[in-house]
């Protein structure tokens, strides 16, 4: 219990830091300042700066994944649930890093760096999609043969779709209801699905 209490105390710190000076400009003296806590300290639960940010994206996007849980186990039409997922998908990234200055900054500079961070979270995603489609396919709504693979496929399109949709270029010559039913065409299409809820 205590090395949990110490360990979000240095996330918390660090994230701090990373918002306040950015990732470059803040050291692992800063952090173990910052958190109230000895360097030692420190050093005994991250090797290194890159592990200390490592840590606060993965708390960042463990926020992201449990916001996902809840809408997948909502009750709701099968076809509302998938998009509603999606929807949140792009709401709750873009909450994450526009509260985070490290990470809105770090996500636009280089977003191959980060692919390396949030490995774990697109697995976790990409689970949480498939629950979805198989429960859609188990009621003869989705018709897809293999649930991996259309899982796989929607959480790649929508990682492409994450830095236009954050920066705000998807929007452009769009309105919102236009990329609404472009979405629904080609998440739908995928699944086999040509029926709108």
């Amino acid at each position: 219990m205590k090395k949990e209490k110490t360990r979000k105390q240095l996330i918390e710190a660090a994230k701090l830091l990373f918002i306040r000076k950015g990732f470059d400009n803040t050291t692992m003296s800063d952090i173990a300042t910052e958190s109230g806590l000895c360097r030692r300290t420190l050093y005994s639960y991250y090797e290194s700066k890159i592990d200390v940010y490592q840590a606060v994206v993965s708390n960042e996007m463990s926020k992201v994944l449990e916001r996902l849980k809840l809408v997948a186990a909502l009750d709701m039409p099968i076809q509302q649930k998938i998009m509603e997922l999606i929807y949140a998908h792009f709401k709750v990234l873009k909450e994450v890093i526009d509260n985070n200055g490290t990470l809105k900054s770090s996500f636009f500079r280089n977003i191959w760096y980060l692919e390396h961070f949030r490995k774990d979270f697109d697995e976790q995603e990409k689970l949480i999609l498939q629950s979805v489609i198989m429960e859609g396919k188990s009621m003869g709504v989705f018709h897809v043969g293999n649930v991996k693979r259309a899982a796989d496929v929607i959480n790649y399109c929508m990682r492409g779709f994450e830095v236009p949709y954050i920066s705000g270029r998807l929007w452009r010559g769009n309105t919102k209801e236009e990329i609404k039913q472009d979405t629904q065409k080609m998440v739908f299409g995928a699944l086999g699905c040509v029926d709108k809820f």
